[in-house]
This record gives C-alpha cells, sequence and structure tokens, in this order.
C-alpha cells in the first residue's frame, strides 16, 4: 500500500479484527471486545464485513449483531435478495429493527446513512426519506 492509496473494506476488517484479537491476549485488556459491522464500496463494489473479539471477519451480504440477531439475521435471510433497490433495502433495513426494538413512535430511534457504488462517499439519509422508507417497510413484515 502506498500513501493515499484508496484500501478495500476487507483490508479494513481485517485490519480491526486482528487488532481486535491481539488485545484480547492480554489478561484486562479489552477495548476492542466487541463485535463490529464494517460497510463499504470499494474497487471490487459493495461489501459488509462483522469482526469479533476472536479475530475472525466473514463477509455478508446483510447482517445485524447484539440482542436477538438470530431472528433479525432469519428475518434478513427470508426477505433480502441482491437485485434489491436501495429503497427496498432501506425499506427491509427498518423493518428488521423493528422486528426487535420496542415499539416507538415515529422514526427519531433510526439514524440511517448511505454509500453508493455512484458517489462513494458517506450521506447521511433524511428524515423525509426515513419516512418514505418506512412506509415501505410493511411490505416485509406482512409476508
Amino acid at each position: 500500500m502506498t500513501y493515499d492509496e484508496s484500501v478495500e473494506v476487507a483490508t479494513v476488517a481485517k485490519h480491526l479484527a486482528d487488532q481486535s484479537h491481539q488485545f484480547t491476549q492480554y489478561s484486562g485488556v479489552r477495548p476492542n471486545g466487541v463485535a463490529l459491522i464494517i460497510a463499504g464500496v470499494d474497487q471490487k463494489g459493495e461489501s459488509i464485513y462483522v469482526t469479533d473479539p476472536s479475530g475472525t471477519y466473514v463477509q455478508y451480504a446483510a447482517i445485524a449483531i447484539g440482542a436477538g440477531s438470530d431472528e433479525v439475521n432469519a428475518f434478513l435471510e427470508k426477505h433480502y435478495n441482491s437485485n434489491m433497490s436501495l429503497g427496498d433495502a432501506a425499506a427491509l433495513a427498518i423493518a428488521a429493527i423493528n422486528l426487535k426494538a420496542e415499539p416507538k413512535e415515529g422514526l427519531n430511534h433510526i439514524k440511517m446513512a448511505k454509500v453508493t457504488s455512484e458517489k462513494k462517499i458517506f450521506e447521511r439519509v433524511s428524515e423525509s426519506d426515513l419516512q418514505n422508507y418506512s412506509k415501505n417497510a410493511s411490505k416485509f413484515t406482512t409476508s
């Protein structure tokens, strides 16, 4: 790698997993003792990785981590397909969040961002777009 060269998402995931694992070797030193979801766009396209403190990193198409993730991952496995539009994927994400979240009014508990292959920049999703995605999320909960 050279200075100012773009880096692949897999390289970032591997480095973070290695660092996490390195710090689990010493008693009382676990600053990175968490699982992480790392997503991005590089020369190879879009990708999502999950790292864990053991130093492993695995690529997924759609994934959830944390409490209730088994049920959410089963939901994602059932409804996700690689040909989905960005809008449908965002609606599926909202449906997945609402699957295990405590019932809440509105969408203040959801923050969303996107990185598209075209722009390759991190953009926050607006509240109005979140509202539109939320309306479409119900099609995933009824099937």
